[in-house]
């Protein structure tokens, strides 16, 4: 990408802002230290072609690259918020075979690089392969999720600070989930990144 393609990309600025539009989705709901979206997803963008490019077309390196610009974006609040470790959305395992790889665990990478934060891809484990949340509401959402997800070894996650990451989140609902099940593995607390937010 070059320096004109970043300069086009709509950045929320999200980052530096508590009670932005990302942490407001999980209020009364799930306790989310802090949560954030490097940029604004609008269909027919170049954001939606970017994302479409990494999970459809295999460009692991751009999934990669995404993930550097966002580690370079969160890193003040990495360290603000002593995060210890990340785990990327994890995807069904047959999901993960078809395709090849979890875009989130590129994006994953991407931060790692940028600001040494270590992150675990098999802690996190999605039991069950639900349907697509494209055309859900918020509860079909909610209900499409609920006890999806289990911990592998929550013993490494016992008071821990970790950044639960993803590519695109919507209404929250998978990300809500997987922020329960891993408080109440004793995660000290949860907090919440993506590459973009759905407006």
């Amino acid at each position: 990408m070059c320096i004109s393609c970043y300069n086009t990309l709509p950045y929320t600025g999200f980052e530096a802002i508590r009670d932005n539009p990302v942490e407001k989705l999980f209020w009364g709901r799930t306790p989310i230290s802090f949560a954030s979206s490097s940029f604004f997803y609008v269909e027919r963008t170049p954001v939606q072609r970017l994302i479409h490019e990494v999970k459809y077309k295999e460009n692991k390196k751009l999934g990669v690259l995404l993930g550097e610009e966002m580690g370079r974006l969160l890193a003040p609040a990495f360290k603000e918020f002593k995060i210890d470790s990340m785990l990327p959305m994890p995807l069904h395992p047959k999901k993960q075979k078809k395709r090849g790889f979890n875009q989130a665990s590129l994006l994953c990478k991407g931060i790692s690089n940028t600001t040494d934060c270590h992150f675990d891809e098999g802690l996190l484990i999605r039991n069950t392969n639900t349907s697509t949340q494209t055309k859900k509401s918020r509860i079909e959402r909610w209900e499409n999720v609920q006890d999806v997800f289990t911990v592998s070894h929550p013993e490494l996650l016992t008071g821990k600070h970790v950044v639960l990451v993803d590519d695109v989140i919507t209404t929250g609902a998978s990300t809500e989930a997987c922020a329960s099940i891993l408080l109440h593995n004793k995660c000290a607390s949860v907090s919440v990144c993506s590459l973009a937010f759905t407006l």
